[in-house]
């Protein structure tokens, strides 16, 4: 049933018989064929760093997945957090966006295409594969060995077959499976990329917001106890242990969890139990677990945060020139 009428929606799309939005700017989409836990958002940071690089002025558009508040939701304007949103109300990923400084205008709105009018710069979407009803000047896709082998939901866990790969313009690999498994999906013209995670230097929870752009090395006391409110907490488990960290216990919690102070508390016994003086954490959950950081240290308990940037290294180059083309006339000149 559910396939049926995925395969009915792309139809009345591929057909004509449902028109997208047309947005005044350029739309970049980044998204998936599976739910969750892909690397979008390190991919989608990485991207705005590339494109900042290449002085391009941007800007995001996210449904705020996990957020409390309704409707349209303004994070960031003219390059400004607005300071009465908390991370609640926007969504834990996108108020990580909306503390990089990369963005002029940061919006969170389901359906998405009804924002667009606001945007007067390139913008990202997350996730945006399945969101049709925009049309967008680049489609990215990320995928995985895993998509080769799943099924459809509720059986699996991916929202449209391989087979949709034939829409997106560049399809990103972030495992070293071969561009040829891939291939019998992609179109003629679509370039493919691979990228992988890197940790970058760990900060105290105390300093997250000043770490954004440059983070102060903050030594990790092992051994550690991971906790992590991600939908694949075994690739963070996978990067600290990569980097040599020690981790005597971990708690996984569910993607997007609210932290409480009974959550906390809760937390650090548990990592004083299995003799752990520090909490390794990813920026994600840092976006909420902050105001928390006074609260963890009277239990004698050190919050650090963990960062994992991705970094492309295949079809890096080819990459940064479909960016340029499609954002041409949007170039700063220094």
């Amino acid at each position: 049933m559910y396939g049926s009428v995925i395969n009915l929606r792309n139809y009345c799309f591929d057909r004509g018989l449902i028109s997208p939005v047309k947005a005044k700017v350029p739309i970049i989409s980044i998204g998936n064929l599976a739910v969750g836990g892909t690397g979008k958002t390190p991919f989608t940071l990485m991207l705005a760093r590339m494109m900042q690089e290449l002085h391009i002025p941007l800007s995001l558009l996210s449904s705020g997945y996990g957020r409390t508040s309704k409707g349209e939701i303004c994070i960031v304007s003219q390059g400004k957090v607005r300071p009465e949103i908390t991370p609640d109300e926007s969504g834990d990923e996108v108020y990580m966006h909306a503390l990089t400084g990369l963005y002029d205008t940061v919006i969170a709105h389901s359906p998405k295409y009804k924002s667009i009018d606001h945007f007067t710069t390139p913008v990202l979407i997350d996730d945006g594969f399945q969101h049709r009803k925009l049309f967008r000047d680049i489609d990215i896709v990320l995928v995985s060995t895993k998509d080769l082998h799943d099924r459809l939901l509720p059986f699996g866990r991916m929202r449209e077959p391989l087979a949709s790969l034939i829409r997106a313009d560049i399809i990103v690999c972030t495992d070293n499976t071969s561009k040829k498994e891939f291939e019998p999906y992609m179109k003629a013209n679509a370039l493919f990329c691979r990228t992988i995670s890197v940790m970058k230097e760990p900060y105290a929870l105390s300093e997250y917001a000043s770490s954004v752009h440059d983070y102060t090395h903050c030594d990790i006391l092992e051994p550690v106890m991971a906790v992590a409110g991600i939908a694949n907490p075994e690739r963070f488990l996978d990067s600290l242990t990569k980097n040599g960290i020690t981790v005597q216990h971990h708690h996984w919690l569910k993607d997007h969890v609210q932290y409480t102070q009974s959550l906390i508390e809760e937390l650090c016994n548990e990592a004083k139990a299995h003799s752990c003086t520090t909490i390794v954490i990813t920026s994600k959950d840092a976006v909420k677990m902050q105001e928390y950081s006074s609260l963890c240290a009277s239990h004698g308990i050190r919050v650090i945060g963990i960062p994992v940037f991705f970094e492309c290294i295949e079809g890096k180059q080819e990459l940064l020139s479909t960016i340029t083309t499609v954002c041409s006339s949007f170039i700063q000149t220094i």
